[in-house]
């Protein structure tokens, strides 16, 4: 599968740059071999890990991503995400079963710099069909660190309350896959996600059957919605009165601690590169 993926670094200059690239995810062993200076020896480490998932434990498949996360989360943080990619291929061709693609998908949703999305483009609909595609067990185990996917479910009210942190920059949020149960926790996003001083966060809540739900992770209280499921008791309330006074004074504070972060990166490497 041709796909494209995303990242951002320092040039020798201090610049912060974007970059995109596309992999063919059959061939991702040949361009790691082929780029040993960016990744080491992470071709030896997949070409000797990969046969456990379909002959061991499947569950290994997410302590792969873990470590190619931990030793690439700096450097390549998009490494976990190729690694992904191409364990939805074997999955596809029969290689791995359905708990190891479980086990991958739920670690490499949770790893990275940013979220999944934001390093690799795919299509709404390929994403829902990878998690629908996953072992329902294997991704619960590896998103919560429990077992028993069916008991969680049994426990959950035939219409699940969910919420969302937005702002009012945001185009069709209401069509998001990742929500929460915790309201505390969409409060917190919708501040993370303030790009402009101009906008205003806020929060929607919905109600969605429980057979919406892709999948559940401790981390946030995460809940992934079928988009395509249609949602009840839609509402969004944006911050408004002293309080959105406050979230501005406060966001140009972590502004200037965001610029202050950026700057002293771009000192360090234009040290390192003066060596």
């Amino acid at each position: 599968m041709l796909y494209t993926y995303h990242y951002t670094a320092l040039d020798p200059d201090g610049r912060i740059v974007r970059e995109s690239e596309k992999i063919d995810s059959a061939q991702w062993l040949d361009y790691l071999r082929a780029n040993t200076e960016r990744y080491g020896n992470l071709h030896d480490y997949i070409a000797a890990a990969f046969p456990a998932l379909s002959q061991d434990n499947p569950l290994v498949a997410a302590t792969i991503a873990d470590d190619i996360d931990r030793i690439f989360h700096d450097k390549q943080p998009t490494a976990v995400f190729q690694y992904l990619m191409y364990c939805w291929d074997a999955f596809k061709a029969g290689t791995i079963p359905a708990a190891a693609w479980g086990a991958a998908l739920g670690a490499a949703w949770q790893a990275g710099q940013r979220a999944m999305l934001d390093h690799v483009a795919l299509s709404q609909s390929l994403v829902i069909r990878m998690f629908q595609a996953a072992d329902k067990e294997a991704l619960y185990r590896i998103g919560t660190d429990r077992e028993g996917w069916a008991d969680h479910l049994a426990t959950l009210p035939e219409h699940v309350d969910i919420y969302r942190g937005v702002t009012t920059a945001m185009k069709h949020a209401e069509t998001g896959l990742s929500w929460t149960t915790d309201p505390e926790q969409a409060k917190q996003f919708s501040g993370r996600n303030v790009r402009q001083a101009s906008e205003i966060p806020g929060v929607l809540h919905a109600t969605v059957p429980k057979s919406a739900i892709l999948a559940v992770f401790e981390l946030g209280k995460e809940i992934l919605i079928d988009p395509t499921v249609e949602k009840q008791n839609l509402t969004t309330n944006y911050l408004s009165g002293t309080g959105l006074s406050k979230f501005r004074q406060n966001w140009k504070k972590w502004q200037a601690e965001e610029e202050k972060r950026v700057r002293e990166a771009r000192e360090q490497a234009r040290k390192k590169q003066a060596r």
